[in-house]
């Protein structure tokens, strides 16, 4: 019996998984970096040490996280 090709790679995985699990890392990178870039700009504004630098990066990895179950759902 012939092995169908389709879009599957020779490991047999599907490459809108590999482009979907890109997508997924991308946002919640793209989240973390916001969020860490909006906490340095209010320490910065406020004069405060790392104070919202990591409650920016906790609340940007969490936006990331919604927006992954959005996407996914």
């Amino acid at each position: 019996m012939a092995r169908q090709t389709g879009d599957h790679g020779q490991n047999g995985h599907n490459k809108g998984d590999i482009v979907s699990a890109q997508t997924i890392a991308f946002t919640v990178l793209a989240g973390v970096v916001v969020g860490m870039l909006v906490g340095y700009g209010l320490d910065r504004l406020l004069h405060t040490s790392p104070a919202f630098l990591v409650v920016g990066v906790f609340a940007g990895f969490g936006a990331a996280l919604y927006a992954v179950f959005l996407k996914t759902n």
